[in-house]
């Protein structure tokens, strides 16, 4: 009898120690959780800033390009007319170096 009471004594506190042992990894979960949350709007957030930081310099990038081609496209245009004979010269010069640059490649 006194075999059965130690055994049953001892499955009781293997059982208040195993009750005890998950409380605490539940607890940890919680903790770890929390912690885990917190670091992932820590980095979000500095993703977040970081991707619009990026959208901000290509934004400029952007219109600064935008403007120096269109001035660009301005200079040429009134070039053009200003000297049609030169740019038609320019043009049939292009257009000589591009057959002469194909039948090359074509020969070889």
């Amino acid at each position: 009898m006194a075999n059965t009471s130690l055994r049953k004594a001892s499955l009781q506190s293997m059982e208040a120690e195993i009750e005890s042992l998950l409380k605490s990894l539940e607890s940890l979960k919680d903790d770890a959780s929390d912690e885990s949350r917190k670091t992932l709007k820590t980095l979000k957030g500095n993703a977040e800033n970081a991707l619009r930081h990026s959208r901000s310099l290509l934004s400029d990038a952007y219109d600064e390009v935008k403007t120096k081609t269109r001035e660009t496209g301005l200079a040429t245009r009134d070039y053009a007319q200003q000297h049609p004979w030169t740019t038609a010269g320019v043009a049939v010069g292009a257009l000589g170096l591009l057959a002469a640059y194909l039948m090359c490649k074509r020969g070889n």
